[in-house]
């Protein structure tokens, strides 16, 4: 039969094939030398390419009486397909290398398996490398369906029936190995397709019998299944085909409790009364069990009914007597007691006011609802269904969610958990179940509002500008396998300034929250760079790149940027550079941010080059960056909603870095800003040397009292829009105006201050001629004091030190009632302190500043 085969399938010269014998008895080399060095030999002994082979088929060999561990034997299998798949595309030899799904140890049956694949190998590589171009013929060959298959399948069907004879001694895993071989020949609609499957189902079960393995049940069910469906409807032997399917099924729901296998089993019962119109007393009884089963772990009225109805119909089939008739009794008076005893339970757990058919108020569905309620709390008021396409509110959400399986999945398996394991395994259904994906983008022209989604399938809309970004958006978050996703477009209720104010409150934590971000850059083309978008140049965008554990970008359209194979484009090196070079945020920040005021100067930087469409996002943007709840006021002006932003800042950290900028001042104060463009500029000071030497001439009493008025002062705050600023303070003796400048709004001045080198300062103001009304202050910050160690010389040496260097001085002008107003200054104003002496004689000030 085999040279038959061979004959009417390779009828011209073809590459042979090589079954490559591998002992798994002795250790393996790590790198697979020894496997191609044979390969090669064999090749060189054969030029000719009809002798280099097309396919070479490795077999894992152990001796019979082999005594090798199994954790040995399966580190040892995995190290070989390594191996093995290391040889394809190795060198010029074009062959394929594969790995037998087995091991052998002198069976006969999987010696034939090994052949029989091989030969299927070769038959394949001989169609792709030399297709036949076949006449016109009346008859259509099957698809798939290569030359010479019929009669290799008839072979492998051949000996799989000769192995399986009753008194065959063979080996049960081999033969299961040539069962698996034979169903690889047969076409899906092939009529004898549904008897293998059944034979190799039964090998399998009988294997399970004696060896109870979990993945021997699940393929035993799978091919039952498999067969069930290929079966004519006339078919003798369905009804035993389902039934040991049903037996199948029943013993992994026992073992793993699993809903969707009661549920296949009450289905199945259905479909097995079909086919038993006379004796029905057993069947119907088996499906009243499956439902019974079903209303002891999920409580529903239905499903005790339908049972009850069915033992009630088995009971009349029979008359008194009758063995049937006295187990259709008891199964009815089991049910029975089930609903009294559940319906009696249900009425304490709710003062006996409720209803026996309302299991809401159940122990279990009250933690399950407390869980839910409290996740969703902390997401979005607003989701879209990404399988449904509709925008589901709160309550929309829960529905979905009793809906699920996972929830009855929970109600099923409370019987067997604590308390303790029960409430884990609901908060860790529920957090799986409310996955979601975030969009981030710059908003175009129509892009869909609330109301233009609202109880509509976003799907069924146009696909044109927004509503397709929208789509696209969904589709890829479900391809992800993430059922929610939410938009800034159509998932928040613009016209409620309560929910606005909400949103962007919680916006930060909910791309924190969420299981991935998907970034659309509609203006880079598949070959386009990251950094050539201007996603980042806008405002929101920054808080969502850093408040996103994991985020993919996407071009204009729709293709993953760069077409890597990574879950996240944060853990691409590649992209993560990228990403570096267009924010200017290191690498730490942006794998994993953490919000807060901590070096509050460096993310006011980042975002110093960002814009948003009204005025006052440029500081509502950076809420959630900074971890600050502020009140949003549209219309109050960027000043104001930025000088509250750094108002917030200073008041929580101290941190008076925030205040080293030079630009237009605030109308909210004059410390501050008018816009975040300063904050491009990063300060810096050359700083001088420590002279050592100095320090046995110093005036140890001063030097320890300035150390104890600064560590007495506050730190810096903003109460009424009144800037509170510790500072040590140098006051202004000598203002000269020099030589006029060409622009009639910019003045050079020189000026002179106590303990000051002289400096000179370009101003777009005149200042007045009384000098003693401004001063130069440097802002203190109290942090330099609380880090210091060693002795208590030591501290005050490192703060005289740190005082000696050059700073950035702001020019303060004296008010009435003791306040003072910041002069905004068109450069840095870099103060140096003329000597140790001036350091100490230092005035040290708390300064209110308007």
């Amino acid at each position: 039969m085999v040279t038959k085969w061979l004959k009417s399938t390779f009828i011209k010269k073809c590459r042979p094939g090589i079954i490559f014998l591998h002992s798994l008895d002795s250790d393996l080399p790590h790198d697979g030398m020894l496997m191609s060095r044979h390969l090669d030999t064999f090749a060189k002994a054969f030029p000719n390419k009809f002798a280099v082979p097309s396919r070479v088929y490795v077999v894992s060999t152990s001796k019979p009486a082999s005594t090798l561990p199994s954790e040995t034997l399966s580190q040892r299998l995995s190290q070989l397909e390594t191996i093995v798949g290391g040889l394809n595309g190795n060198g010029n030899h074009k062959w394929h290398a594969s790995m037998f799904p087995g091991v052998f140890k002198g069976q006969p049956e999987t010696a034939w398996s090994a052949v029989l694949l091989l030969f299927k190998g070769i038959a394949e590589t001989e169609a792709k490398e030399f297709p036949a171009f076949p006449k016109p013929t009346l008859k259509r060959t099957p698809p798939n369906f290569l030359p010479g298959y019929i009669i290799l399948r008839d072979l492998a069907d051949f000996l799989f029936e000769e192995f399986r004879k009753e008194g065959t001694s063979g080996d049960l895993d081999a033969i299961i190995t040539l069962g698996r071989t034979a169903l690889e020949f047969i076409p899906s609609k092939h009529p004898r397709r549904h008897s293998i499957l059944i034979n190799l189902a039964d090998l399998l079960y009988e294997r399970f019998q004696k060896e109870d393995t979990a993945v021997d049940l699940d393929e035993i069910i799978t091919l039952r299944q498999a067969a069930s469906d290929l079966m004519p409807p006339d078919d003798t032997e369905t009804l035993a085909v389902l039934l040991q399917l049903d037996n199948c099924l029943y013993q992994r729901f026992g073992r793993k409790n699993v809903l969707v296998d009661l549920e296949d089993i009450i289905s199945l019962r259905r479909v097995v009364l079909e086919y038993t119109p006379q004796n029905r007393c057993k069947p119907l009884l088996s499906l009243a069990d499956a439902l019974y089963e079903k209303y002891q772990a999920l409580g529903s009225v239905n499903d005790i009914e339908e049972a009850l109805s069915l033992a009630r119909t088995a009971s009349q089939l029979d008359p008194p007597g009758h063995p049937d008739f006295a187990l259709s009794q008891e199964h009815l008076a089991r049910y029975l007691k089930a609903k009294v005893r559940k319906g009696a339970a249900l009425a304490h757990v709710r003062g006996v006011k409720a209803g026996p058919s309302s299991s809401s108020s159940s122990d279990v569905e009250q933690l399950i609802d407390k869980a839910v309620s409290e996740y969703l709390e902390n997401i979005p008021l607003r989701l879209l269904h990404t399988p449904t396409g509709f925008l589901c509110n709160r309550d929309a959400q829960l529905s979905k969610f009793k809906d699920s399986p996972q929830y009855k999945q929970i109600l099923l398996s409370a019987s067997s958990l604590n308390r303790l394991q029960l409430q884990t395994e609901i908060n860790n259904v529920v957090t799986n179940f409310f996955r979601i994906a975030m969009l981030s983008h710059r908003w175009g022209s129509g892009e869909p509002l609330l109301r233009n989604v609202d109880g509509k399938n976003i799907y069924n809309l146009g696909c044109t500008g927004g509503l397709a970004k929208l789509q696209s958006f969904c589709v890829h978050a479900l391809e992800h396998n993430l059922q929610w996703a939410w938009s800034d477009t159509c998932c928040i209720d613009k016209d409620s300034s309560a929910e606005l104010q909400e949103a962007i409150g919680s916006m930060f934590s909910w791309y924190r929250r969420s299981s991935l971000t998907l970034v659309h850059l509609s203006d880079i083309s598949d070959a386009g760079s990251l950094v050539d978008s201007v996603w980042f140049k806008r405002g929101w965008t920054l808080q969502e790149l850093l408040a996103s554990q994991a985020i993919l970008f996407y071009t204009r359209g729709w293709s993953l940027y760069m077409n890597c194979d990574v879950g996240n484009h944060k853990a691409d090196p590649a992209v993560l550079g990228e990403l570096q070079k267009a924010t200017g945020i290191a690498e730490k920040h942006l794998r994993d941010f953490s919000p807060g005021t901590d070096d509050a100067r460096s993310r006011l930087h980042w975002a110093s080059g960002r814009s948003t469409t009204r005025v006052e996002d440029v500081a509502y943007s950076l809420l959630g960056i900074f971890d600050i709840h502020l009140p949003i006021l549209y219309g109050e002006s960027a000043e104001y909603a930025l000088g509250r932003l750094l108002a917030e800042i200073i008041s929580r950290s101290g941190d008076v870095s925030v205040l080293d900028w030079v630009g237009k001042a605030s109308s909210f104060n004059s410390c501050f800003p008018a816009d975040l463009v300063p904050y491009q500029t990063v300060p810096h000071i050359q700083l001088i040397t420590s002279d050592l030497a100095r320090r046995d001439d110093l005036d140890l009493e001063k030097a320890h009292k300035l150390y104890s008025n600064l560590a007495r002062l506050p730190r810096a705050g903003v109460v009424n829009r009144r800037l509170t600023l510790p500072s040590t303070v140098h006051q202004v003796t000598v203002v000269k105006l020099r030589s006029p400048s060409t622009s009639p709004s910019c003045y050079t001045y020189e000026i002179h201050a106590s303990h000051l080198l002289p400096l000179e300062v370009t101003l777009s103001v005149t200042l007045d001629e009384g000098v003693d009304r401004y001063l130069l202050a440097r802002p203190w910050h109290p942090q330099p004091l609380q880090t210091q160690a060693g002795s208590d010389d030591d501290a005050v040496w490192e703060l005289l030190e740190q005082l000696k260097q050059p700073f950035n001085a702001l020019l303060l002008k004296r008010l009435l009632h003791n306040e003072y107003r910041r002069i905004a200054s068109d450069c840095a104003i870099t103060a140096c302190v003329q000597d140790l002496a001036g350091v100490l004689d230092s005035e040290v000030l708390v300064l209110g500043i308007v």
